[in-house]
């Protein structure tokens, strides 16, 4: 395994890493989920008037930074150049978003998306669950990660064994909490056929003891939600669009909120559906770990309010204490030398074409969802794309980032 000081793409060797997360989600064949307007041929490279304008459909479009026009321009063409038409970026990506010092200065959009479009983020929803946690820890509703699930789903006690309940919040989100990984080329968990996933999770025997090794776990991710719900009293969703998404600007009603089929027939109308989801269990918990759909703008503004330390417009809607936590290494995945995993984020640095590393976390989705910060280059780089045959790896978008996208910012 290359070493990210040895190796160009920084965070290449995620691939090796995200072997388990190739299953991360319920679903393939993300499908576009809104008509969008007419469009230009993709490839083409316009100055957009403002940062905050969007391009058409199909089209690429740059505008100066505060900074530097230099880098917007690099940048797009940068962009331009991995879109060439009939290539595998122009064919899979479904958005592509840039933005260095605040502001937005690559915006491209397939003939088949569109600024409005919403689509499954996949795993990048367990970033989205870490900052719901730390925001509750903040408001005093989670006292710490040292508590366990014994004493967060009380409601749930008669369902745990012994070792289950003894399972602390940290681990849960370091993914070392000792549940079964999540299976490789699997379309979904053993636990999403049951009829209560919370309590098939607690009730079903760990892979190894708590604490000891980290495994990429579903189950891990959902157990948050149950403890979110159970802290605040109330959904995952009505809790997020309070603290998160209404703040920032994200639209989250309606909602469509379904059960996943277990045989997954009904993945297509899921995706296609325009507007909002976040999917729900049984039990009407949302989903810890896949199946928030929101726009690549969306997503540009999570990496934001990261980057920002947690403040949004002048609120403090993420503890900084806690942004700063999440995106520091916290375990040490086998087989990973160099790389970390914090809450639910993951780290790396990124090397640029003069051998600088930068450091960098990122949210990742099945399929190439991709929201990845680089702080000391005030970069946010965000990226939607379709699955289904030739899909993208996990990884494989920021791998892109950094052979590309960080060489140009970086100068």
């Amino acid at each position: 395994m290359n070493h990210p000081s040895r190796c160009r793409s920084g965070l290449g060797p995620v691939r090796v890493l995200l072997a388990a997360a190739v299953a991360l989600t319920l679903a393939s064949c993300a499908a576009p989920t809104s008509a969008p307007p007419p469009t230009e041929p993709a490839g083409t490279v316009t100055a957009s008037p403002a940062s905050d304008a969007v391009s058409p459909p199909g089209q690429v479009s740059g505008s100066p930074t505060s900074g530097s026009p230099d880098v917007a321009r690099e940048v797009t063409r940068q962009v331009d150049l991995m879109l060439s038409p009939g290539g595998r970026y122009d064919e899979l990506l479904r958005a592509f978003l840039v933005s260095v010092d605040g502001d937005l200065i690559v915006e491209h959009y397939s003939s088949t998306s569109g600024p409005d479009v919403t689509a499954n983020i996949y795993s990048v929803t367990k970033s989205v669950m870490s900052m719901l946690i730390g925001i509750a820890i903040d408001q005093g509703l989670i006292r710490n990660v040292g508590q366990t699930v014994g004493e967060l789903l009380p409601s749930h006690a008669a369902a745990m064994t012994p070792d289950s309940a003894a399972i602390t919040l940290r681990q849960l989100l370091t993914m070392t909490g000792g549940l079964p990984s999540t299976p490789v080329g699997g379309f979904f968990d053993p636990f999403e056929s049951s009829a209560n996933w919370v309590d098939t999770i607690l009730s079903t025997p760990l892979a190894q003891a708590p604490g000891q090794q980290f495994t990429y776990s579903n189950g891990s991710s959902h157990l948050l939600s149950a403890i979110l719900t159970e802290a605040t009293g109330r959904p995952a969703l009505d809790y997020a669009r309070e603290k998160l998404f209404e703040p920032l600007g994200i639209r989250s009603q309606p909602a469509a909120t379904p059960v996943p089929r277990p045989d997954r027939a009904d993945v297509a109308a899921y995706d296609a559906a325009p507007g909002f989801a976040w999917s729900v269990d049984p039990q009407g918990y949302q989903l810890g770990y896949s199946n928030i759909k929101i726009t690549a703008a969306d997503m540009i503004k999570l990496g934001r309010l990261y980057l920002n330390g947690g403040q949004w417009q002048g609120a403090q809607l993420v503890p900084r204490a806690w942004v700063e936590e999440s995106t520091r290494s916290q375990v040490q995945p086998d087989g990973a030398s160099g790389f970390g995993y914090g809450y639910l984020w993951w780290l790396a640095d990124v090397t640029d074409h003069l051998g600088n590393g930068h450091p960098a976390f990122a949210a990742m989705g099945y399929a190439g969802q991709l929201i990845e910060v680089v702080p000391d280059l005030e970069l946010v780089v965000a990226v939607s794309c379709l699955d289904g045959p030739g899909a993208f790896g996990s990884a494989d978008l920021a791998e892109l980032v950094s052979e590309h996208i960080v060489p140009a910012v970086s100068g």
